[in-house]
């Protein structure tokens, strides 16, 4: 097992963000942080380390994204052309007229056509933005590899496929039975619930979960931005589990947001989510600031040291109760996942992190290894074999393994051409999709990557499927990973937010 030792100015998390950071040392061995030290206290075992000092940067735990939809992360975003009334819930949108042939059929194409460039693709986006792991993985015909950590199917080396469950679909009758005795047994349960405007009929979702007694510890509600003051106090504290709150997505189909100071009353954990390509943040980074601009607009009682807890030490105090491992917080025996970021601008040191752009995350470190970041530190770092890419105006190395040879570097230049390949000529590529999936058993263990869409489509009575008419599609130009000056022109021109979101072209400097 590889040892990796990291300098810089230390927030362990291990409490939350409960003190400024401090000069030390964080020590790992494999996919385990062994000791946090201070000063220049060194730890005994580690004289042949690897060892780099990333200088006045924060070493925090790495950041957790606890709500996507990852399959759809080559798109941008998406509204309605006329539409300036909010959406009522989740059930409602995707009815819109232009709803297929921009978001479905676009990325079918994608997932079935380039399944390989499509993971790389999003995960060097999330990475970008400092997450280490993230919910909201596709679903596919046979296993595949990832070098973020995968929260839906992360066994922490017990080999068990039953830690965490996770559903988009609203459960009923006994499949909400069966999902409340999974919670019971001690199993996660990451659920869209309760998605959409107060008083719209989404409430359900959360009340027939109250009713069936699911409102447990190990429950992850996604959005629940429909539920009202009411509701939530309706949730017993001292069964308190997690909501996800992915605020700009909300605010950009709905311009209503989750009852963030309600939930924590209750005593309820709230994690961030950038949610996907067609109404979020492009990373962590973007929906920290949405966090902030909506707790300022709408009044809610959150500090900067907070919104920084629920990418780190939120998310990972949900998790360990499925996983009965710490993750989220840099403490001996803790999943060595490590996140560094310069901070920006004027304040304490959790202000300034809230301010940090894409430039600012210099490293990222997933299971005790060095996956992104500038190239200096990969270096310094030691990590395998990586291929160059320039984000945010700085040159980065990427350890992201070739799919036909895991102990090469793929290429950031194959990646991009392949997605364009396929924006460029999609019924070129539809037609190599179809050829894939012929080309020997769909489900084998060698079989051609297909990767399945989670997202329902209700035009296609629920089934995200294959385009009806593939002569007419086409698809956007592929995104760049960093929020730019397209992206914001696309949220300020979105009308049901109200303006609301204005604020965070000025976050990034845009």
């Amino acid at each position: 097992m590889s040892q990796l030792v990291i300098a810089g100015n230390v927030a362990p998390m291990a409490q939350g963000a409960t003190g400024p950071p401090a000069r030390g040392r964080v020590w790992i061995d494999g996919d385990a942080v062994v000791e946090v030290t201070t000063g220049r206290r060194r730890v005994a075992g580690f004289s042949r380390a690897t060892e780099v000092d990333v200088g006045d940067a924060t070493v925090l735990p790495g950041f957790i994204d606890m709500h996507n939809h990852l399959a759809y992360n080559a798109l941008p975003l998406w509204t309605e052309p006329g539409r300036t009334e909010p959406w009522l819930h989740n059930k409602h949108w995707p009815d819109a007229d232009t709803y297929t042939e921009s978001i479905t059929e676009p990325a079918w194409v994608y997932a079935k056509a380039c399944p390989e460039a499509l993971l790389a693709y999003v995960q060097v986006r999330a990475m970008a933005g400092g997450a280490t792991g993230a919910q909201g993985w596709p679903t596919a015909n046979r296993g595949y590899r990832t070098v973020m950590r995968n929260v839906d199917a992360e066994d922490v080396g017990t080999g068990r496929d039953d830690l965490v469950y996770t559903s988009v679909v609203t459960k009923t009758g006994e499949a909400l039975t069966t999902a409340v005795r999974r919670m019971v047994a001690g199993s996660g349960f990451i659920y869209h619930c309760a998605e959409g405007r107060r008083g719209s009929r989404v409430l359900a979702d959360y009340t027939d979960l109250d009713r069936a007694d699911g409102l447990l510890r190990t429950l992850l509600a996604v959005h629940a931005c429909a539920v009202d003051a009411d509701q939530w106090a309706r949730w017993d504290t001292a069964d308190a589990g997690g909501v996800v709150w992915s605020p700009l997505s909300n605010l950009l189909l709905y311009a209503e947001t989750t009852l963030v100071d309600d939930a924590r009353a209750r005593g309820v954990t709230v994690c961030l989510g950038s949610d996907w390509g067609p109404s979020g943040t492009k990373n962590l980074l973007g929906e920290m600031k949405v966090a902030r601009i909506a707790a300022d607009h709408l009044g809610y009682d959150l500090t900067d040291a907070q919104i920084v807890e629920m990418v780190t030490t939120n998310p990972g105090t949900l998790l360990e109760r499925c996983w009965h491992r710490p993750v989220g917080r840099l403490v001996p025996g803790a999943l060595a996942d490590v996140t560094v970021v310069r901070g920006r601008g004027r304040g304490d040191a959790w202000t300034r992190l809230v301010a940090a752009r894409e430039r600012d995350v210099a490293l990222v470190v997933v299971g005790g290894v060095p996956r992104y970041g500038d190239t200096s530190l990969m270096t310094a770092a030691g990590a395998p074999p990586s291929f160059t890419a320039t984000v945010g105006g700085r040159r980065r190395r990427v350890a992201l393994p070739d799919p036909a040879d895991p102990q090469r570097a793929w290429t950031w230049t194959a990646v991009l051409d392949t997605l364009r390949g396929v924006q460029q000529d999609p019924q070129q590529a539809i037609a190599n999709a179809q050829a894939r999936a012929s080309a020997g058993p769909r489900f084998a263990p060698d079989a051609e990557l297909e990767l399945f869409l989670d997202m329902p489509d209700t035009r296609r009575t629920g089934r995200a499927g294959p385009p009806k008419n593939p002569d007419k599609v086409t698809i956007p130009p592929v995104p760049t990973l960093e929020h730019d000056a397209a992206y914001f022109d696309l949220l300020d021109a979105a009308p049901i937010p109200g303006g609301v979101l204005a604020p965070l072209r000025g976050r990034f400097g845009s």
